[in-house]
């Protein structure tokens, strides 16, 4: 019996440290060059709380694992715009080799808004 309650303990204990959020590709775009990728994702953390759109740059074909390293962002409960992937509308473009424009949506709450990842610039605006 003691053992049963241990190995019930053990797995509860394991499955709270794993990370309980899916990440949903919406887009990727490499950069002019092919060096870096940036892609846009919704990310989904459970019931009890909404999506959330975040943005990786990422070296060409590495794979994306986390939350966003350059933007994360919700529509704060409804009031900003959402894109069809159900979170905080937003956008990316490539201006150069190591130049990336992300709009947003107004009135998103904003987590993260990196000014660079990797040597890559990044310039935001809100629309």
């Amino acid at each position: 019996m003691k053992q049963a309650v241990a190995i019930v303990g053990l797995s509860v204990l394991i499955s709270a440290c794993s990370d309980p959020c899916v990440n949903t590709i919406v887009s990727k775009v490499n950069s002019p060059d092919g060096l870096h990728s940036v892609i846009l994702f919704q990310r989904d953390c459970g019931v009890t709380t909404g999506f959330s759109t975040h943005i990786s740059v990422l070296v060409r074909d590495e794979a994306l694992t986390e939350s966003g390293n350059a933007f994360r962002a919700d529509d704060d409960h409804g009031a900003a715009r959402v894109g069809e992937w159900e979170g905080s509308w937003a956008s990316v473009t490539w201006l150069t080799n190591d130049q990336l424009l992300i709009r947003y949506a107004q009135a998103s709450r904003i987590f993260k808004q990196a000014a660079n990842v990797d040597g890559v610039q990044i310039t935001y605006k809100v629309d």
